[in-house]
């Protein structure tokens, strides 16, 4: 992240390493960087961009603005083909049902943008190519289910297979937009959508067959819900064993974003293990429709509060934030000005969560404020947000942050800071409100403030210590990296019991495995990522966060899969009681707090699947796994 040094940064040396005095009493915020605890703080906040603002005069704009990515390091952007209507893949499935023409100069280009400023596409599958358009269909021929199932079918697997080609992975394939609101994306029956989803799914799969589908893209959930449209869509995804990775669904009220997220995990639940593991997108979200709330300060505590409910809720495995830019129709809820490019107190939100590394650890916020501690190597992170009617004095005081000396910056987002949206002149960088070279954290105390809908944001690195980090997404010699190692085509996700917070997670950034029990008692969690373009040697640090318990197991299994995805070699490791995994292998010794190395079998090109899981291991036990090459 770039960051601007506000003018108080030299009147705060000044006063020494106390920061500013605070008037009355002071909140005690206290760290404890021993103790791992929590749920991850998995980086699942992406972004959402209309297709439409990458086309004609706003083309030029994103190749500008789309360094910014690079900061944000949201995992994936998602956007909507709009086929048929004039969108970004209007060439696409043009000419007849029997002739079906493809042009992807457009497309490419964009993606291409996306992929070497850090994240990756999440493609919409809509509308309806003009080669599929209905003659016969009344008023607008792309809201209008494609005259040939069969024609719709071919058009998602030849766009999926082209990325195949190009070796350019996509975060997730989602079939149609918003089939539920009025007829303004949708003109059909739903039972004509079952269909589209049906022939779009397969279609896709047949194109890549690592490829996450999902679909529904429901504006009106509860709606639909109550209609028994949702259950009908799940049972003839059952009975025709479709694939179904995630359900999608969109939320721009704040009242609205938990019953929702309850109502699809009972929607899947009351299918016993049909769908488990089948994840949520929260993938078109903000807290409101208000400019004058989303870019300024005024989104600072919504945000963080939805945030955290994300956090906790673990199904929830991609969110996605209207709109990182915007044609003008849509621009009271931009992170950025998609004009101007400046960033919006809303960005350097999403920017500094997504800058926080993941191993959470015991944060206690006092009585006013609220937020997360972490640490990874040689940078920590403390994140304070107030939901108070008031400003709130704070003392911060670190415990057991064994750096012995450490460079610290105090970012604010407030009223007068990093609040471009508000003041609307000078810059749009992250203001620095405080800032100290070589402290001994454990000597070290800061008092500081959180105004009313503020956030106070603590970037603490080891003196001396390399804390840069790899792209998420990098585009090597027109191939794909994630995390600096290797390509990831698609992670599994698996939610024995959707009430718990049990989860898993491939963390693309940091190139990290993450599963954990959360708050279950007991039972299995375990998740998987498929990667190619493999180095020689894969090296994995694997460490918990705290010992599980006796009669419980924790395991990572390499399976090295042919290009038809078959198994052609199995290496499986394991600390603790094998019998509480329900499955078979020949297990070695899994070196908590070690190195296992796995090197690559000569002249393999094909797939490796990391599985990585626990059972019974404890309420509150995280298996982290860090991935390198030698």
């Amino acid at each position: 992240m770039k960051r601007a040094i506000s003018l108080f940064v030299l009147l705060v040396l000044i006063m020494g390493l106390t920061g500013c005095a605070a008037n009355g009493a002071q909140d005690e915020v206290r760290v404890d960087f021993a103790n791992h605890t929590g749920t991850p703080l998995l980086k699942r906040q992406n972004i959402f961009s209309p297709a439409h603002s990458f086309m004609n005069s706003y083309a030029s704009e994103f190749v500008t603005q789309g360094k910014l990515l690079v900061d944000l390091r949201a995992e994936s952007q998602r956007m909507d083909l709009f086929m048929g209507g004039g969108g970004i893949g209007n060439t696409l499935g043009t000419g007849t049902p029997d002739k079906l023409g493809y042009n992807y100069m457009a497309l490419d280009m964009t993606m291409k943008q996306f992929y070497k400023n850090g994240v990756l596409p999440y493609l919409g599958y809509f509308a309806t190519p003009s080669g599929l358009f209905d003659p016969d269909a009344p008023g607008v021929y792309w809201k209008h289910p494609p005259v040939s199932m069969e024609g719709w079918q071919e058009v998602c697997k030849n766009i999926a297979a082209h990325y195949v080609e190009k070796g350019w992975p996509i975060a997730a394939h989602e079939i149609w937009n918003e089939p539920d609101w009025g007829t303004a994306f949708y003109d059909g029956t739903w039972e004509e959508y079952l269909e589209i989803y049906k022939f779009g799914a397969l279609g896709v799969r047949s194109g890549n067959p690592y490829a996450m589908v999902g679909g529904l893209s429901l504006a009106t959930f509860t709606n639909y819900m109550k209609n028994g449209n949702v259950d009908q869509f799940l049972t003839y995804v059952k009975e025709n064993d479709l694939p179904l990775d995630f359900i999608s669904y969109h939320c721009y009220v704040p009242a609205n974003y938990k019953p929702y997220t309850v109502e699809a995990n009972t929607s899947l639940a009351k299918y016993g293990d049909a769908f488990n593991t089948t994840g949520l997108h929260l993938n078109e979200f903000h807290i409101s429709m208000s400019a004058g709330t989303t870019a300024t300060e005024k989104a600072v505590a919504p945000m963080m509060d939805a945030i955290s409910y994300f956090v906790e809720t673990p199904t929830i495995t991609s969110v996605n934030w209207a709109c990182f830019r915007a044609t003008p129709a849509e621009q009271s809820i931009e992170l950025i000005n998609s004009r101007t490019g400046k960033r919006y107190a809303a960005y350097h939100v999403l920017d500094l969560y997504n800058e926080m590394p993941v191993d959470r650890v015991f944060l206690d916020a006092g009585k006013n404020l609220n937020g997360f501690a972490s640490i990874e190597g040689g940078e920590a992170a403390v994140l304070l947000y107030n939901r108070t009617a008031g400003s709130q004095d704070f003392t911060l005081k670190l415990e057991n942050l064994s750096y012995g000396s450490c460079d610290i910056k105090v970012y604010a987002i407030d009223k007068q800071h990093s609040n471009y949206g508000r003041i609307k002149s000078g810059s749009d960088e992250l203001s620095v409100i405080y800032e100290a070279e070589a402290v001994n954290p454990n000597d070290w105390t800061y008092k500081g403030k959180v105004s009313q809908n503020g956030l106070v944001y603590v970037d603490i690195r080891k003196t001396g210590a390399d804390t840069a980090e790899e792209m998420v997404t990098a585009l090597v010699n027109d191939q794909v990296v994630n995390g600096g190692v290797a390509r990831v085509l698609r992670r599994d996700y698996y939610f024995e019991d959707r009430n718990t917070t049990a989860f898993s997670e491939f963390d693309l950034g940091s190139f990290t495995a993450w599963v954990g029990m959360g708050n279950a008692k007991g039972g299995l969690s375990k998740g998987s990522v498929v990667m190619d373009n493999l180095p020689e040697k894969l090296v994995l640090r694997p460490s918990l966060t705290r010992a599980f318990k006796e009669g419980g197991a924790v395991y990572v299994t390499a399976e090295y899969l042919d290009e038809d995805g078959n198994v052609l070699e199995t290496r499986s490791y394991l600390s603790g009681n094998a019998a509480a995994l329900d499955q078979q292998a020949d297990w070695q010794i899994l070196p908590l707090g070690g190195e296992l190395i796995l090197e690559t079998p000569a002249d393999f090109s094909g797939a490796l699947r990391l599985s990585y899981g626990m059972a019974d291991a404890g309420e509150d036990v995280s298996l982290k796994v860090p991935v390198d090459k030698e």
